[in-house]
C-alpha cells in the first residue's frame, strides 16, 4: 500500500507539473496580399470671379493766369509839357487745363453673361443672357 501511495504522489506530481508548462509561441505564417489602391480625390472648386475696376478720378481744373500790373504814368513837365504815357502792362498767361484721370477698365462678364449699359446713368453691368 505504501509503494501505491507513493506512485500515486508520483503520478500527481507529474501530472500537474506538465499542465503548468506554457506551450512554445507559435511560429508567424506568411505576409497576406497587399491591399487595394485607395479611390481618387474630388476635383477642387472654380474659384471666385475678379470684381469689376473702378472708374478713374477726373483731373482738376488748371489755375488762371495772374493779370498784368498797369503801367506807371510819367511825370508832367515843369513848363506845361505833358509827361510821356506809361507802358501798359503785360497780360498773365492762361492757367494750364489739368490732366484727366485714367478710368478703369471694365472686369469681363461671367458665362451666361453679356455687358449692358444703362441708357440713364451711362453705367455698365453684366446681365444674364
Amino acid at each position: 500500500m505504501k509503494a501505491l501511495l507513493l506512485m500515486s504522489a508520483l503520478s500527481l506530481v507529474l501530472f500537474v507539473g506538465g499542465c503548468n508548462n506554457s506551450p512554445a509561441a507559435p511560429v508567424p505564417g506568411p505576409a497576406g496580399p497587399q491591399g487595394q489602391v485607395g479611390q481618387t480625390g474630388q476635383t477642387g472648386d472654380t474659384g471666385d470671379r475678379g470684381r469689376m475696376g473702378y472708374n478713374g478720378d477726373t483731373g482738376q481744373a488748371g489755375q488762371s493766369g495772374d493779370r498784368g500790373e498797369t503801367g506807371d504814368k510819367g511825370d508832367r513837365g515843369r513848363t506845361g509839357d505833358s509827361g510821356q504815357t506809361g507802358r501798359t502792362g503785360d497780360s498773365g498767361q492762361a492757367g494750364r487745363t489739368g490732366d484727366q484721370g485714367a478710368q478703369g477698365q471694365a472686369a469681363p462678364c461671367p458665362a451666361g453673361e453679356h455687358r449692358s449699359t444703362d441708357h440713364d446713368s451711362g453705367r455698365a453691368s453684366c446681365v444674364g443672357d
